[in-house]
């Protein structure tokens, strides 16, 4: 499973013209098609989607990108930073209890075959393994983060030099603390005279990790209509019969099952359970395994398509809170506004502090929290395209996917650079790749910071929820 996943790198993706429109801003000329079925035969690791590990790591060099030079007299002078936590176990118990429970009590009906016999077996191993680590960080989360902040060190010496300030802060979730634990470690490591500042404080928390007190959000994504639509597309999306015949001798059991043990005798209260709950579940840990230290495998019992069609349904679903979506009134990437506002506050004060011709280093900020930040924050800036407006779900995977944007230890790196006399460049970089921005450069990937600032400064200022956020 790990060779399956992981070995492959991110793949460059190609230009696609499109006829849907981003929902705010201009659409750059580098649109991203990630994901579709064709670039996942040929780079399986992409069909994780956002359980696919790093894919950027010192062991595979090939996997590293190789950045554009910066134009002449430019230096870099401060780093902006918001990351994903490293590779985890799975958050939810259910999707390893609920599994473990179905194929138990089919066991003892003797409706299991014996390839089903063998996988109850795998994944009762892999319960058993993760009682008490549900959603933590694994050995190789941490890995990430010590391997991406030591590239970042390597790419932007100039930034890390001497005794300059590194500010780290995270969510108070234990994955995103220990994220920014390895991260911070690492730059020690390669300059003891950093000086390190280290938080994780329910006081940031209103930028950091945007909790939906009020439940704005959470009401418009969980509008019965929507429900109903992805409903609708998990059935069509999902073909679950392949697997249920290999695992059971009768599928009738699953109705079986529902009518005697759903919500009964099981610590979980176990849903009515059917052939696309199981699908689900099995493709789900298995596409995380890799994340893990373990050996155990299961990609020889769902198939590529099958962790395509999961996947393609997830994205769907990510869509709906995370992009310019109709199932989200195309508003829910404006949860991130307070954490965009900060980006721009710490940078002009990181320009306040040093000046802008690029002779002093103004440090670094680094952010460490979740997915479920970074890519409503990548669609509320278009990042590399992330601010697409597609309406038809059976082409989304074409025009926008998550893969792309937040694989475990996803990254936004915002990169300043000075020179006296001239205006101060930004580049961005999406998981160490150089990104664009909807935002009119002719030197990409360096945009004049001026107009991009202005450029977000405007977004956040005609933003439709500018009252609740207090641009």
């Amino acid at each position: 499973m790990k060779r399956f996943f992981v070995t492959a790198v991110l793949a460059l993706t190609v230009s696609l013209s499109i006829k849907a429109q981003p929902y705010q801003g201009k659409q750059t000329s580098k649109i991203y098609a990630v994901a579709d079925w064709e670039q996942v035969q040929a780079n399986p690791s992409l069909a994780a989607a956002d359980y696919q590990p790093y894919p950027v790591t010192d062991e595979n060099p090939a996997s590293i990108p190789q950045l554009t030079k910066a134009p002449k007299g430019y230096k870099p002078f401060y780093i902006s930073h918001y990351g994903r936590h490293g590779s985890r176990w799975l958050i939810s118990t259910k999707t390893y209890t609920e599994p473990v429970f179905f194929l138990q009590k089919a066991n003892e009906a003797d409706m299991l075959t014996p390839l089903g016999k063998d996988v109850l077996e795998r994944i009762r191993k892999v319960e058993l393994a993760v009682r008490g680590r549900y959603g933590e960080l694994t050995r190789l989360g941490a890995q990430q983060h010590r391997q991406i902040a030591g590239r970042m060190y390597k790419n932007f010496p100039a930034v890390f030099k001497s005794d300059v300030e590194i500010d780290a802060k995270s969510t108070v979730i234990i994955r995103c603390i220990l994220s920014m634990d390895a991260a911070c470690q690492r730059l020690k490591e390669l300059n003891p005279k950093l000086r390190i500042s280290n938080d994780a404080s329910s006081h940031d928390m209103y930028y950091m990790n945007y909790q939906d007190t009020d439940k704005f959000f959470s009401k418009i994504t969980s509008d019965p209509k929507n429900t109903e639509i992805l409903r609708e597309f998990r059935s069509k999306v999902l073909k679950p019969q392949r697997l249920s015949a290999l695992l059971l001798k009768d599928s009738s059991f699953y109705q079986t099952f529902s009518q005697k043990f759903a919500y009964k005798d099981n610590p979980d209260g176990i849903r009515a359970y059917n052939a696309n709950n199981l699908l689900y579940d099995l493709v789900e840990i298995a596409i995380n395994l890799p994340n893990t230290d373990m050996d155990i495998r299961l990609d020889d019992i769902v198939t590529l398509e099958e962790i395509y069609s999961v996947n393609v349904l997830r994205n769907a679903s990510s869509y709906r809170y995370a992009g310019f979506s109709d199932m989200g009134q195309k508003i829910t990437p404006y949860r991130q506004s307070n954490l965009l506002k900060n980006i721009i506050e710490t940078a002009d004060k990181a320009m306040e502090k040093v000046g802008t011709d690029g002779r002093k280093s103004a440090g670094a900020t680094l952010r460490y929290g979740h997915d479920s930040n970074l890519m409503p924050l990548c669609s509320l800036m278009d990042i590399d395209g992330a601010g697409v407006y597609e309406q038809n779900l059976d082409n989304l995977a074409n025009v926008w996917n998550v893969e792309h944007y937040i694989p475990k230890a996803g990254n936004l790196q915002f990169i300043f650079y000075g020179k006296k006399g001239a205006p101060v460049l930004v580049k961005v970089l999406l998981n160490e790749h150089e990104a664009t921005l909807p935002v009119e450069t002719d030197n990409f990937p360096y945009y004049e910071w001026n107009k991009v600032r202005e450029f977000y400064l405007n977004l956040l200022n005609n933003s439709p929820l500018k009252e609740k956020f207090g641009n």
